[in-house]
Parts: structure tokens; C-alpha cells; sequence
């Protein structure tokens, strides 16, 4: 455990080498005597970003010596890190679908699962653009870091995204203007799928406080990590596409949309204390905790979004695999039609519901 190790990188240690390499193996060592499953993986990465440097350059300066300043920034992390806290809080960062966002604790790290939701909102959204010039209304309800509606809009040039949640927002508009520095957005005449599926980790050094949704400049063409056809770049800025309000689920909203699309809290209060410590110590209970059966925020998401659904409207959300069966038999009482979706381990992971009933809201 963290207590029973003194996090101290000095000379008293006959067997430490202040070099790069040195302090590679010891952390490597450290962490596997602590039970983390990748010892190796995760030293390169507290080291590097304790040092404010990428992993080449830490692979190209393995001889240096560090100094004590140094030493203690990598024994300051180590320790955090010894304590269970997330990587993702440590580098200030989380890589979703080849792009690299801003990340913060409480909020919730964005998981490879919900890639799915994304991947499914967007080849949705694709197949209707074909068929319409208005623009497609996306409302990104519990949007916490942004990640869904940013990434959306990414492969939806045509699309205008309302991201709301009941925190404060600032991280979601951080996100927003840093990576619209950072990636372009798509033309209408592009039809490529989003297909990107990369490793959350990185480091992270730049971290603004700047919370106005400002303006962006020309965005570059291609995200980190992600194959696609050539495409025209958008003149639309990011700034002229994406909103942000505060709001109870969609208590705020007055308007109408094409999709509403959610990754809500679906775990049930019950397995909150059996949760993996980075989960249950260090990431919002807000976000994770749906209540007795996990399904609080679901049903109500499920019950009123028809009256903020077109008459061709779509839901969709991240779920729990073991919630199908009562999902499906709530949401044919508001909609038409139900599917679902399954992950990349074969799990049932996105609900979708289509078309809503009429006079069936409250």
C-alpha cells in the first residue's frame, strides 16, 4: 500500500540510479509490488508526464540525471497513483476515438464503450443528412466533459449539438476551444465512419482556466489516430454549432430535436461500494449512481424525450448489458420501435429507440 512505502527519490538508495532508467525500473518495481496490473506502461507514463515530455523523448534521454526538483515531481505523482487515483486525473487528459481531451476528477472519464454510442449516433445522423438539407439537432444530455457532442460534431458537419448537464460546464467549453485548435471538422460531402479506437493515455501539460466558449480558429484536418477520406474543410466554426446550458435532464430544453443522446448514470447504488477504487474514490457518484435498480435516469429519459423528439426522432443511450430486457419492455410504451446495439465485446451496451408515440408524455 501507498502508506508503507516512502515515495522519496534520493542518493540514501545505494541501488538508484538518478538517471531516466533508472528511475523507469524502480517505478515499474514499486507499482507491480503494489498490484497494478501494468507496471511498465504506467511508470513511462507518470515519468513522462511528471517531466512534462513525451514518451520519445523520455526513450531518447534514458541517461539523464535528473535533478531533485525532477525526483520529487515523479515521486508526487507516484504517490497519487499508489493511492488509486485515475491515470487520466494524473495527466489531465483522455484519448476518445483518436482525439485527446481535457480531463479533470470528479468528472467522468469517458470509457471505450461509449464509443459505440457515438459511432452509432453518427452513422444515424449520416443516413439522414442524405435525405435532408436542415441541419440535425442533437441534444448531448449529462454531456460532462463534452466528449460526445465534440466528437459528434466532428463527423457531422450539418449537425448543431445542445450539450447540457446539472455541473458546471467549464471543462466541456475548455474542451470545445482547445480542440478546435486542434481538429478540423468535415465537409457535408464526406461520408467516412468514425472508426478510431485508441489508448486514453497521454500527458497533458496545458491546462487553461479559461471558461468562455470563445470563438476558434482554422481547424486541422485530421484527428490523431484516425483514417479517413479526403474532405473538404467546413467554414462553420465549432462555436457557431455547439451550445451549453445548464439543465436537469431536459427540463431546460424548449425546442425540438432530431436525436437525444445520453450517457447516464446506470449503475446501481447497491455496487457503488464494490466498484474498482479509481472508480468509486475518485469519479462522481453523481455520474455512476442511477439509483436503486440503475435505472432512475434511464426511465425518465425514456418517458419524457418525446416531447422533445421529432416525429422522426431518435434516443439513445448507454446502458448497463443486464438492463436490456426491462429497457426494452419500458420504451415500446413511448416509442415505436426498440433496438440495441452491442459493444466491442459483444456486450448489449446502447439502447435505441425510434420514433416516438403520440400523447404518451408527461
Amino acid at each position: 500500500m501507498a502508506k508503507t512505502f516512502a515515495c522519496q527519490f534520493d542518493d540514501t538508495s545505494k541501488n538508484f540510479s538518478k538517471e531516466i532508467r533508472g528511475i523507469l525500473v524502480q517505478t515499474t518495481q514499486i507499482l507491480k509490488n503494489n498490484h497494478f496490473k501494468n507496471p511498465s506502461k504506467e511508470a513511462i507514463i507518470l515519468v513522462a508526464c511528471a517531466l512534462k515530455i513525451d514518451k520519445i523523448s523520455l526513450y531518447l534521454h534514458y541517461n539523464k540525471i535528473l535533478s531533485d526538483l525532477e525526483q520529487a515531481s515523479i515521486s508526487k505523482l507516484l504517490a497519487r497513483r499508489l493511492e488509486h487515483e485515475p491515470l487520466e486525473y494524473l495527466t489531465g487528459q483522455v484519448n476518445f476515438m483518436g482525439i485527446d481531451f481535457m480531463i479533470e476528477p470528479p468528472i467522468l472519464i469517458p470509457r471505450p464503450e461509449t464509443e459505440v454510442l457515438v459511432e452509432t449516433l453518427v452513422k444515424l445522423a449520416k443516413s439522414r443528412n442524405d435525405s435532408q438539407t436542415a441541419p440535425t439537432i442533437i441534444f448531448d444530455i449529462g454531456t460532462g466533459s463534452g466528449i460526445i457532442g465534440i466528437t459528434s460534431l466532428k463527423f457531422l458537419p450539418n449537425a448543431r449539438v445542445y450539450a447540457s448537464d446539472i455541473i458546471d460546464l467549464h471543462l466541456a467549453k475548455r474542451n470545445a476551444i482547445k480542440l478546435s485548435t486542434c481538429h478540423s471538422f468535415t465537409s457535408a460531402q464526406d461520408k467516412s465512419e468514425p472508426t478510431c479506437h485508441s489508448e486514453p493515455f497521454g500527458c497533458h501539460s496545458e491546462r487553461s482556466e479559461e471558461s468562455q466558449f470563445l470563438p476558434q480558429d482554422k481547424l486541422r484536418e485530421e484527428s490523431r489516430g484516425c483514417q479517413s477520406k479526403p474532405r473538404k474543410e467546413s467554414k462553420l466554426k465549432i462555436s457557431e454549432r455547439i451550445s451549453f446550458l445548464r439543465s436537469d435532464l431536459l427540463q431546460s430544453f424548449k425546442r425540438k430535436a432530431d436525436f437525444i443522446v445520453s450517457n447516464p448514470p446506470y449503475i446501481s447504488s447497491s455496487e457503488i461500494p464494490s466498484l474498482q477504487p479509481e472508480i468509486k474514490l475518485f469519479e462522481s457518484h453523481t455520474a455512476l449512481d442511477g439509483g436503486e435498480d440503475g435505472l432512475f435516469f434511464i426511465r425518465e429519459l425514456i418517458r419524457t424525450s418525446g416531447n422533445n423528439l421529432k416525429k422522426s426522432g431518435m434516443l439513445l443511450l448507454e446502458i448497463s448489458p443486464e438492463q436490456t430486457d426491462t429497457i426494452g419492455k419500458e420504451a415500446l410504451k413511448y416509442f415505436e420501435s426498440v433496438e440495441f446495439i452491442k459493444d466491442f465485446f459483444g456486450r448489449t451496451r446502447v439502447f435505441l429507440a425510434k420514433y416516438p408515440k403520440t400523447g404518451t408524455y408527461f
